[in-house]
């Protein structure tokens, strides 16, 4: 092999994330409302007969398919969840890895037909709005983690200098908390939610 087939290959391939191949990926959509000429985000509690995060705040959003792209996934989520499909959307935000393995393409979008709504309750206890005024004001509370890998019983300490001994490094995981009356926002909901209104700012 030469380097100028090594260079076809390459600029044939579309950059993402390494071992993305291996993760579970997700869209959510951060949406946007216009109440009385104030703007607003709709959030979802999910419901609590699921088995994953029962009770949990969260925006609409769930797995993408093998056979469509990030946004469509994200739009056919918020109708599944919420029979919304007047919806459109403005701009995909940064990707967020979370510690767990899982990719999160969140987008921002405008709700243009909030009449449309229809919980599925199968998923969604409830809905609930925040003023954006409000969060654009809010210092949310962040709690600092440390992250640290349990290597098995089988991990190669003989293949590296120092073995057990080896100086491994540790990894931090921010917990984001915002409070809205009696509603907590917290976990990667939040950090979604801090990236965006620190964009707006």
């Amino acid at each position: 092999m030469e380097i100028n087939d090594i260079k076809e290959k390459l600029n044939s391939k579309e950059s993402y994330i390494n071992g993305w191949e291996k993760m579970k990926r997700a869209s959510i959509i951060i949406p946007l409302i216009d109440i009385n000429e104030e703007v607003y985000i709709l959030f979802q509690v999910r419901a609590k007969k699921l088995k994953s995060q029962p009770g949990d705040i969260c925006f609409p959003g769930g797995k993408i398919d093998k056979c469509e792209t990030p946004s469509e996934a994200a739009l056919r989520e918020i109708n599944e969840e919420l029979g919304l499909k007047d919806v459109e959307i403005i701009k995909e935000m940064d990707i967020l890895i979370r510690h767990d393995g899982i990719i999160i393409h969140p987008f921002v979008a405008k709700v243009n037909n909030i009449e449309e709504l229809e919980i599925n309750e199968d998923e969604v206890d409830e809905v609930f709005y925040v003023p954006l005024s409000y969060l654009l004001e809010y210092s949310p509370m962040e709690v600092r983690n440390k992250l640290i890998v349990e290597r098995g019983e089988d991990f190669p300490y003989h293949l590296i200098k120092g073995g057990k001994n080896y100086k491994f490094k540790t990894g931090e995981y921010i917990s984001t908390f915002y409070q809205y009356k009696d509603y907590v926002i917290w976990g990667i909901t939040a950090s979604m939610l801090k990236d965006f209104v620190n964009n707006i700012k």
